[in-house]
């Protein structure tokens, strides 16, 4: 695991402000464990990798933006939403996961995408997530989905966008439960 401490040396105030670095390296093994549990899940494990460094550097980027945001808003904690919004954003842009070498298939081009794609859908679906998704509403669910993934590969996408796209999910939910 890579040392914080020594790639982020002008991030003391940072890591004093988020409570230490324990809560960082948490964060990074947390979402490494994602990925390798994906990999797997895929048989990817042959075809890409955890790019450490890259990976070190969207969590950081992360916990940056949600510390101005808290500090801007005088607030000490921000919602799921925004968090998952923020660390997707952060992944996208910096795509820890890399392919081991070039390959002729192009269908493992986009690994962090389906990869996000994954990680949002479980978190949209929570505690419903092996749920039989049939009928008219499987069938707009995996249009979404479909939506989704081809916006996270072709589409320039920010924390904002992200997070209005959850809160519009989850408002459907409510909308369409009751």
């Amino acid at each position: 695991m890579i040392n914080i401490e020594n790639t982020y040396i002008n991030y003391d105030e940072l890591v004093k402000a988020i409570g230490g670095e324990e809560i960082i390296k948490s964060r990074i093994e947390q979402i490494s464990q994602e990925m390798l549990d994906f990999l797997e899940k895929n048989e990817l494990e042959e075809i890409a990798y955890i790019h450490e460094m890259a990976l070190t550097h969207a969590v950081m980027d992360y916990f940056s933006d949600i510390q101005r945001l808290k500090d801007y808003q005088k607030i000490d904690h921000v919602n799921d939403i925004k968090v998952k919004a923020y660390e997707t954003f952060w992944m996208l842009k910096r795509k820890p996961l890399q392919l081991v070498r070039q390959l002729d298939d192009d269908r493992y081009l986009y690994v962090n995408e389906k990869f996000l794609l994954t990680r949002l859908t479980s978190f949209m679906l929570g505690d419903n997530i092996n749920m039989p998704i049939v009928g008219e509403k499987g069938v707009a669910f995996r249009n979404f989905l479909d939506t989704l993934y081809y916006y996270l590969k072709f589409r320039r996408c920010d924390a904002q966008s992200i997070e209005l796209m959850l809160l519009a999910f989850k408002a459907g939910q409510i909308v369409f439960t009751n």
